[in-house]
């Protein structure tokens, strides 16, 4: 593989109504604020996958990494663009376990819109199912 396009899909399950969330690209600006109300958000991200000597590697305008590895930012309130929210948060995944997969594929995966006292979730976030191909 030299190098292939494809889509994440993160659906995000139960977010909290009346709350902004939206992808935050690279550089930390929101893109396409959406605001939540009684159904599960997607969000498709593109990214791309390039041979590296340790395996495939994802990249692209939404992909951050750090020392445990690669991922994306989910961000709700003043994170997601809306200045008048009292939340400020981001939730981080991983992209550690893609499956392969070939240009043009799309990968879902399912992660808790809500934190365990029912605002919108932060942090690092498990995923409720695992990446399947759609």
């Amino acid at each position: 593989m030299a190098r292939i396009d494809l889509t994440l899909r993160i659906i995000l399950a139960d977010p909290p109504a009346d709350v902004v969330f939206s992808l935050q690209d690279a550089k930390g600006r929101p893109v396409d604020p959406i605001v939540a109300d009684a159904s599960d958000l997607a969000f498709n991200i593109p990214i791309t996958m390039t041979s590296t000597p340790e395996g495939p590697c994802p990249g692209g305008g939404f992909v951050r990494s750090d020392s445990r590895g690669r991922f994306v930012y989910i961000a709700s309130g003043a994170q997601a663009g809306d200045a008048a929210s009292e939340w400020s948060r981001r939730i981080k995944i991983y992209l550690n376990d893609l499956p392969p997969a070939e240009a043009g594929q799309v990968l879902t995966a399912t992660i808790a819109g809500r934190d365990r006292n029912g605002g919108p979730a932060c942090a690092t976030v498990p995923l409720l199912s695992g990446w399947r191909r759609a």
